[in-house]
């Protein structure tokens, strides 16, 4: 069951998933229109209809319509809903191996029958299965409140069987799924920050470790990466930048715009800023090769001159001079990866703004240091410092910079333990 992304007269990215026959299906497109469409993104809709592809799979297997009896005011049984539980723990690709296998239908000896070992099935994380069964839950009412519409108007115990259900299953989801603690500490969250530096060495156009081989392929690639190394930028703002949004004249600048279901891209899966729109300095001589990339490459791509995005594709084909998809710089990244696999697999798109953060705290550190020595410099404080993360990376909470704060806790603490334990240890010797 595919999911299909369509483009809108006005411009709207609107998933669909499509069942076997290649026909909407009819629930889950109702369930968007009418319940995830006005409050979700295109991303969010699509994992949600992947969720719904799972819970068909479960369906499938027990040879079961959950639609079909919820029209019947039959609803999930504690069985069922446990079922459910432990189906959403599970990887969609194992278990479809398993459904679709061909029964082997050749004589075995009865030893090795007595032997037969029940299949192991790949699990997902906690915290995928939280979300599964949280929008199996929501879709389940949605169902049904609308097949039961005409009951629930003098039926008030209907009404209280379809939140007992949905409660049920919200109650069934894994615990110890919260933000806090390591999970959500940034700097667990992307490898060291000399990885990213190999990283960077490796997609120099003039290295010869670079694993492309066009002379402007390898440029464009090292300027991405070089963009986003120096703004912290993330890749969906990346590939979301226009020419028009690079100031080449005045200060050597870029601006991030909120450019959301627009005409002008013609992805389907429309890279977006997920975050505020603001203004990012630039390098001088970044500011330059961007000018050299729009001027002396970009304008030699004939089909590029149809759309503003920024970066294209080189390669002539059918996406020759498109804009870049998410896809496509997934697939330039891993090739850069696989150059050192050992230091950089852990490197991924996003660990460029964590990576960003990380030397950022550096030099906000280095700039207190001086602070205590220099009456001149001024220091910055905790406040500041969140203000300096929103400005830059488009943040409109304390939260989301409150986090990269944590540090100062943490290292502080490190320091005073590390000075306890080695107190403790030299009184130890002496005590010898």
């Amino acid at each position: 069951m595919p999911v299909k992304n369509l483009i809108l007269s006005d411009g709207e990215r609107y998933p669909i998933l499509l069942d076997e026959d290649g026909v909407p299906d009819y629930w889950a497109t109702l369930y968007v229109t009418e319940h995830l469409r006005q409050k979700s993104n295109q991303t969010s809709i699509e994992n949600a209809l992947g969720h719904l592809v799972h819970l068909r799979l479960w369906e499938k297997i027990n040879n079961r319509s959950l639609e079909d009896e919820l029209s019947q005011s039959v609803f999930p049984s504690d069985d069922d809903i446990y079922s459910l539980r432990d189906h959403c723990r599970l990887e969609s690709q194992s278990l479809k191996k398993w459904h679709t296998r061909k029964p082997n239908n050749s004589v075995v000896k009865f030893a090795h029958v007595a032997a037969a070992t029940v299949p192991s099935f790949s699990t997902v994380s906690t915290r995928h299965t939280y979300n599964r069964l949280t929008q199996v839950a929501y879709y389940l009412e949605f169902i049904a409140k609308v097949v039961l519409r005409d009951k629930l108007r003098w039926d008030e115990e209907l009404t209280k069987s379809i939140e007992s259900m949905r409660k049920q299953m919200l109650a069934n989801r894994p615990k110890g799924t919260s933000r806090g603690g390591l999970v959500s500490d940034p700097d667990t969250k992307a490898p060291p920050s000399d990885n990213f530096e190999h990283f960077m060495g490796i997609v120099k156009e003039d290295s010869p470790d670079n694993p492309f081989k066009s002379e402007t392929v390898r440029f464009r690639n090292s300027l991405m990466f070089e963009v986003m190394y120096e703004t912290g930028m993330r890749s969906g703002e990346l590939l979301g930048l226009q020419t028009v949004d690079v100031d080449f004249h005045g200060a050597s600048s870029l601006f991030i715009k909120r450019r959301h279901d627009s005409l002008e891209d013609p992805r389907r899966r429309q890279p977006v800023a997920k975050t505020r729109e603001r203004k990012l300095p630039l390098k001088k001589r970044t500011a330059d090769r961007l000018k050299h990339y729009v001027m002396e490459i970009r304008a030699e791509i004939e089909p590029a001159r149809k759309h503003p995005y920024l970066f294209v594709t080189h390669k002539k084909g059918k996406d020759w001079g498109r804009p870049i998809s998410a896809s496509t710089f997934v697939l330039i990244l891993n090739s850069v990866k696989n150059v050192s696999p050992d230091l950089l697999k852990e490197i991924k798109k996003h660990g460029f703004q964590h990576d960003s953060n990380y030397r950022l705290s550096n030099q906000i550190d280095e700039i207190n240091k001086a602070a205590k020595d220099n009456p001149d410099i001024k220091p910055i404080n905790e406040k500041m410092e969140i203000q300096i993360r929103k400005d830059i990376y488009g943040w409109d909470s304390d939260q989301s910079a409150e986090v990269y704060n944590q540090r100062h806790v943490r290292n502080e603490a490190n320091r005073l333990m590390r000075e306890d334990m080695d107190h403790w240890t030299e009184f130890t010797k002496k005590g010898k």
